[in-house]
């Protein structure tokens, strides 16, 4: 069953597309002072986690299709029109703070910073965007890439097996 939006969700800073579709068993964990857009033909489908927290700011461009990922946003993440999310695709614009002397990481401070994702971006299952990121339009991310760095415009990412393989 297609739920529609209005059923679900809004914030003072909300704009969804009246053509937003959304699948079953969907988590939204989306904070009052949230602002996000959903553009129009915008479908998130089944068994995503999305997350927007006090001030993030969310963006999904037009004829984006989101399948059974996690999308978490502290800062702000844009995400172009026209991409595709495979299985298992997680996106976070934020890290946990942590010090080297002495060794600690926190479980509740976070460095946040921007995701930006272009225009035709298929992002295959599994695959890592981290904080700081800029992916160009049309690119194309393999199966289980950590995205650690901007990637420009016209690219293929993968991941690069090194593995020997022996006949047996």
């Amino acid at each position: 069953m297609i739920a529609k939006h209005r059923d679900l969700f809004f914030t003072r800073k909300s704009s969804v597309h009246h053509s937003f579709k959304l699948g079953p068993n969907n988590t939204f964990d989306i904070s009052d002072s949230a602002e996000f857009r959903f553009g129009e033909n915008v479908f998130i489908n089944q068994a995503n986690f999305i997350t927007v927290k006090p001030n993030g700011k969310l963006s999904i461009g037009d004829g984006t299709y989101i399948t059974k990922s996690t999308i978490s946003c502290l800062g702000e993440i844009e995400i172009g029109k026209n991409c595709l999310f495979g299985e298992g695709v997680k996106i976070f614009d934020h890290n946990h703070y942590y010090t080297k002397d002495p060794f600690s990481v926190s479980k509740t401070d976070f460095n946040i910073g921007k995701v930006k994702i272009g225009n035709n971006v298929w992002i295959s299952a599994n695959v890592v965007v981290l904080k700081d990121v800029t992916i160009g339009d049309n690119v194309i991310l393999g199966a289980g890439c950590v995205i650690h760095k901007d990637v420009p415009s016209n690219s293929v990412v993968v991941n690069k097996q090194d593995q020997q393989i022996i006949s047996l």
